[in-house]
């Protein structure tokens, strides 16, 4: 069963346009066979949900189905691959030369034919034979619809009546068909109702249960997506089960509008009775209509059963379904998206080799955790990039012409071995064969070298790594050193401490500066609300800030002539009567003193608005030269704490060399060791690696994009360094 599905695969892995009829045909199945397990679980629920189901099935149908035949149009969002293991192929064409005899090939079969017709004519197949169908459904539906036209009158009044009452939309007509066997929704824009003639002679009960149910249909636009569902046959006519799932979503729409039907109406036996005795009168097979038609799909008698049964959900949907829908939808819309593939997979081929450890037969010489590391240890050594690196650059030179391949290395323990020192299994995968051999070959002799290095080292390995470590030690010491003296040769650290300590001082001046501006400035602040008061605590501090004025020296002196006066007028006034002509003329002067100290607060205003001025520009340019002054302080105190850190680095570093120093020169000479490891079994010819490919992957989507010829050039080998990994 394996060999003939491999077959299958390999037959449309070679065959790209059987493999994509192939792919739509697992991917179409997958949705329908989704939709119909949903259905199932939904069975107890409405048939509006189911009918839900299979709108969202059609409608993946018909992605899948543009995805297909349009792959240009939009990437995939997954993709499936099936990659399977061919054969090269030996070419069928004649030689070129005429000395050599022409190839007769056998007759193909009749199946090998039809075959090869269908992989170059089978998509055009599909499309044709989908447009011809879809043609004909249209061509006869719309003769259909010019017959009803033709033959058909505007229904009776009553009908019109009781589609008033049924709110039943304006745009919505209604007309009565000779010949027509069932009643009939048609049309999207304009929707019109269909009667057949019989309708005369139904009475009310009867009209308003047909006339429910084909408002159903209108208000769930089972008219757009019953051609919805008739494209997606026609595009997938060679598909059963989507014939199937067309025919599932005619039936749950019909029972979909039933139970519309029956909870607008209320009465469920007098709408089964209803449908029996409609369906009475129709063939057992009536003519395909341009429309959805009320009977014609499912038999009358699931209908009334459906009907029969109680159900909580009759009508809605429900929160639980709504969520297992939406799940499926989108599960579907994977599926629709996911695009299957069947690609060739290239041969691999397989090279083998064998170590032997012959140092180690002892085993009571080292524990069992010893040997457990040892084995671990050149096993990843086989298999580091590192290794890969030596031996790819052995290859290139060895080999200038052969080009680079992608190889994989495995290394083991021979696991079936039971005496003996241990063996190791090294197996080289590529996919060329010669590539294979001569890869291992070189790993094995970069290998052997790198043991052999170090077997020589194996007795001095702690003391070089001592030795090694005090090197570093002392080159970081070095580099230390230079770096502090490059920075004392360009930086003078004296100069650098005293600028930074009068900085510090000039910025303490300068702060102390600004404050007293600052309290100058809050006087005159102070002092231009109360000018008087102002003047008086002035007169008393002459001796400890500025000499005053010309202006606050008027303004004092008239003051003091204010007081006189007023002291004197006080006198009269208790001495004399105050008509009395000494008082009056003592009052005169008071008042011409008091004027000309009034006059005299304006100036005096003015003036201690400039000094305010002048004291807010000091301390503007004080500010300024602040910001330069700690701009400078800063990059000083950075260069003084590079300083700082540059010596603490050349001091740390130097403390660590001359302890290392120390411990080497003390340190006692090595014993050398014997272990080592030596090729048993060279790389022997490689052989193709059987490769399943039953099982599919599953992937996102990406872009394949083309590697340049250059990268399949060999590139000129690095210098070769030694591995700083050291087994044993």
């Amino acid at each position: 069963m394996n060999d003939l599905m491999e077959d299958v695969l390999r037959f449309l892995a070679w065959n790209p346009n059987l493999g994509l009829l192939a792919s739509a045909f697992l991917t179409s199945t997958a949705v329908v066979l989704v939709a119909w397990a949903v259905t199932l679980q939904l069975q107890s629920r409405s048939a509006r949900a189911r009918s839900l189901v299979w709108r969202i099935a059609v409608a993946a149908l018909l992605v899948v189905a543009a995805w297909r035949l349009m792959p240009e149009a939009a990437p995939p969002v997954a993709v499936m691959e099936w990659r399977v293991q061919v054969h090269a192929v030996p070419s069928v064409e004649g030689p070129a030369s005429g000395d050599l005899p022409a190839l007769i090939l056998p007759e193909k079969s009749a199946w090998q034919n039809a075959l090869s017709w269908l992989e170059s004519a089978g998509i055009r197949l599909w499309l044709g034979a989908a447009a011809v169908l879809l043609c004909w459904r249209l061509c006869t539906s719309l003769a259909g619809m010019i017959w009803l036209r033709k033959h058909s009158e505007p229904a009776p009044e009553p009908v019109l009546r009781l589609l008033r009452e049924l709110n039943a939309p304006v745009r919505l007509g209604c007309r009565m068909a000779q010949r027509l066997q069932s009643p009939m929704l048609s049309g999207w824009w304009r929707p019109v109702i269909w009667l057949p003639p019989e309708v005369s002679a139904w009475d009310d009960k009867r009209l308003l249960a047909v006339l429910r149910h084909e408002l159903a249909h209108l208000q769930r636009a089972d008219v757009a997506f019953h051609w919805l569902a008739q494209l997606t046959v026609c595009l997938w006519w060679w598909q059963p089960l989507a014939w199937r799932a067309w025919r599932s979503l005619r039936s749950e729409t019909e029972h979909a509008a039933d139970d519309a039907a029956v909870l607008a109406g209320g009465n469920t036996h007098e709408y089964a009775r209803t449908l029996v005795e409609i369906a009475a009168g129709l063939p057992s097979r009536p003519s395909q209509m341009p429309g959805v038609t009320m009977f014609g799909g499912e038999s009358v008698q699931r209908r009334v059963r459906e009907l029969m049964k109680a159900s909580q959900w009759r009508g809605r949907i429900g929160m639980g379904a709504m969520g297992l829908i939406a799940v499926v939808a989108v599960l579907l819309a994977v599926l629709a998206a996911t695009k299957v593939e069947f690609k060739p997979k290239a041969p691999v081929y397989l090279s083998e080799a064998k170590l032997v450890a012959p140092g180690l037969d002892d085993k009571t010489e080292n524990g069992q955790d010893w040997r457990a590391d040892f084995y671990g240890t050149i096993t990843e050594t086989l298999e580091s990039g590192e290794m890969k690196r030596h031996a790819l650059e052995r290859l290139r030179a060895l080999y200038p012409d052969l080009k680079d391949k992608d190889v994989e290395i495995h290394a083991s323990l021979h696991a079936s071995q039971i005496k003996g020192p241990p063996q190791f299994d090294v197996q080289a995968l590529s996919a060329d064969r010669k590539y294979a051999q001569v890869f291992l070959d070189a790993l094995l002799d970069e290998f052997i070298a790198f043991r052999q290095s170090v077997r020589e080292r194996s007795g001095g390995t702690d003391m070089q790594k001592l030795s090694q470590e005090a090197v570093k030690a002392q080159k970081v010491m070095e580099v230390r050193l230079a770096e502090l003296a490059e920075f004392k040769q360009s930086n003078n650290i004296m100069v650098l401490t005293n600028g930074n300590n009068e900085g510090a001082q000039f910025l303490a001046k300068m702060h102390s500066q600004l404050e007293e501006l600052q309290t100058q400035l809050s006087e005159q602040e102070v002092a231009l609300r109360d000018i008087p008061s102002a003047m008086t605590i002035a007169q008393t501090r002459v001796s400890e800030a500025r000499p005053l004025t010309m202006t606050e020296k008027d303004y004092v002196q008239t003051q003091s002539e204010l007081r006189r006066c007023e002291n004197e007028l006080k006198y009269l006034l208790e001495t004399h009567k105050p008509d009395h002509p000494l008082v009056t003329d003592a009052q005169e002067k008071a008042a011409k003193v008091r004027f000309l100290l009034n006059a005299l607060i304006d100036p005096l205003r003015e003036e201690m608005n400039q000094r305010t001025q002048d004291i807010q520009r000091r301390m503007t340019v004080l500010k300024t030269q602040l910001a330069e002054k700690q701009k400078e302080a800063l990059y000083l105190g950075e260069k003084i704490a590079q300083h700082d850190k540059l010596e603490r680095q050349a001091k740390a570093a130097k403390e660590t060399y001359e302890k290392l120093f120390d411990q080497v020169k003390h340190s006692p000479a090595p014993a050398p060791g014997r272990d080592f490891v030596a090729i048993q079994q060279r790389a022997q010819p490689a052989t193709e690696v059987q490769q399943s490919g039953l099982l599919p992957v599953w992937k996102l989507w990406k872009s394949e994009t083309k590697q340049p010829a250059e990268e399949n050039t060999p590139k000129p080998a690095p210098k070769k360094k030694e591995p700083a990994k050291a087994e044993g």
